[in-house]
């Protein structure tokens, strides 16, 4: 028995396992458990790139953030500062949220975003800050800075950001001075420009050549020439909604250059004619709340591309639209003529036209013939006019085989109206 058991104790064991010949195995009373991830004091990590430290009253940035951290939330706190080297080991980062804190200039120095070498996403806004960040790194391609307190925008400050493609700069205080000329000269592949509510009183000069969004709303332009718009031939979306332009002092080549725009919002100014030399492209057409008095064929020749058109709020009557105006809008599909001065529907409309706006006018009679001319209508709104009972031609919807919605509501009296009948379907492929 004992030469068995020797001979067993002296064979040699298994071969070892390739990778675990320096395993570590647990001590008597060690868990089998891996150890806990680390996390910030109160933040949760619900994965190994998130750190949630969203809406916890930290004063303090927070330490101990993984060096594995993608997304790093640390918005709705009390964070007045970044202290120097907080964010040198985050080199995975992608997204930083460190909106509606206390961050000023002295806050954040050159050095805190500038190892951040995967960064594509920073959100500053509703902070105190009165200048961009320096050392922003090359990846941000949105840069969020909006409801800051920023004067001036430095194109040395945006040097380091070459592929920033949004920047949002809306509610500062930038002013008639606070972006000059070649501010975002670095800013080259530049896409989307938010400026909404700066106090700007003309349009920017020298913007990127490449930007396909300028969004200047509720802004003091009060004044479009000739030239304002050339250096952007490629914008796709303009908007200058809200401002102080007059029909007067918007040249009539002052949208000559852009051939590619498809969204135009001119809603909210002092305009009592539409502009003149209008890009033929455009899709989406907004001048609500004006003071037109007019309308004309001649603004609106060529835009057959046309989809929605808003001529909401102003001051139109019948009488002032001129016959034609809407003969070439071949591809119109919304109308909005409501709150205006109407007294009956406008003849003549499109014939493409599917939504029809005409609420809030005087209109007291629809003849039998109102929508001849659009026999596509699926949804026409007539509320808060002047109809009665009988105030509506039984004959009037007849040609509509597509109209589904005819809003009556807050008329004098209460107005029925009975749809056209539903085209029946025929038997399905494979039917009975």
């Amino acid at each position: 028995m004992w030469p068995s058991l020797l001979l067993l104790l002296l064979l040699p064991g298994p071969p070892p396992v390739a990778g675990l010949e320096d395993a570590a195995f647990p001590h008597l009373g060690e868990s089998l458990q891996p150890l806990p991830r680390a996390c910030p004091l109160r933040c949760s990590c619900p994965r190994v790139d998130t750190v949630d430290c969203d809406g916890l009253d930290l004063r303090v940035f927070p330490d101990n953030i993984t060096r594995a951290a993608q997304h790093l939330s640390l918005q709705n706190n009390l964070i007045s500062k970044v202290p120097r080297g907080a964010l040198s080991r985050q080199t995975q980062l992608r997204e930083l949220y460190l909106q509606h804190n206390q961050l000023t200039d002295s806050g954040l120095d050159a050095t805190t975003f500038s190892k951040l070498h995967s960064l594509e996403y920073l959100d500053l806004s509703h902070n105190q800050l009165t200048t961009v960040p320096a050392g922003l790194p090359r990846t941000l391609a949105i840069l969020h800075l909006g409801r800051n307190r920023i004067r001036q925008v430095e194109a040395a400050r945006l040097h380091g950001a070459r592929g920033l493609r949004y920047l949002l700069l809306q509610h500062n205080q930038l002013g008639s001075s606070g972006l000059p000329a070649g501010a975002l000269r670095p800013l080259r592949g530049l896409h989307t420009l938010h400026l909404y509510g700066n106090g700007l009183d003309r349009v920017p000069p020298a913007l990127p050549r490449r930007l396909r969004a300028l969004v200047l709303p509720h802004n003091h332009v009060a004044a479009l020439g000739a030239r304002d718009l050339v250096a952007t031939p490629g914008l796709t979306e303009l908007n200058l909604a809200y401002n102080r332009l007059a029909s007067a002092r918007v040249h009539h080549r002052a949208f000559r250059r852009l051939r590619a725009l498809r969204s135009l919002d001119l809603a909210g100014n002092q305009l009592t004619r539409l502009p003149m030399g209008l890009p033929t492209g455009l899709r989406t057409l907004q001048l609500q709340r004006n003071q037109l008095r007019m309308l004309e064929p001649e603004p609106l020749a060529g835009l057959d591309q046309l989809r929605e058109l808003s001529l909401a709020h102003n001051r139109l009557r019948v009488g002032d639209i001129g016959p034609g105006t809407w003969h070439e809008l071949q591809a119109l599909q919304m109308l909005d003529l409501s709150h205006n001065e109407l007294s009956f529907v406008p003849p003549d409309l499109p014939e493409a036209l599917e939504e029809l706006h005409l609420e809030g006018n005087r209109i007291g009679h629809v003849g039998p013939e109102a929508f001849l001319s659009t026999p596509r209508l699926r949804a026409l709104f007539l509320r808060a006019n002047r109809l009665h009972m009988t105030s509506i031609a039984a004959e009037a919807f007849l040609g509509l085989p597509n109209l589904r919605v005819v809003d009556t509501a807050g008329n004098p009296e209460q107005v029925l109206i009975r749809l056209p009948p539903t085209t029946p379907r025929g038997p399905r492929a494979g039917g009975p």
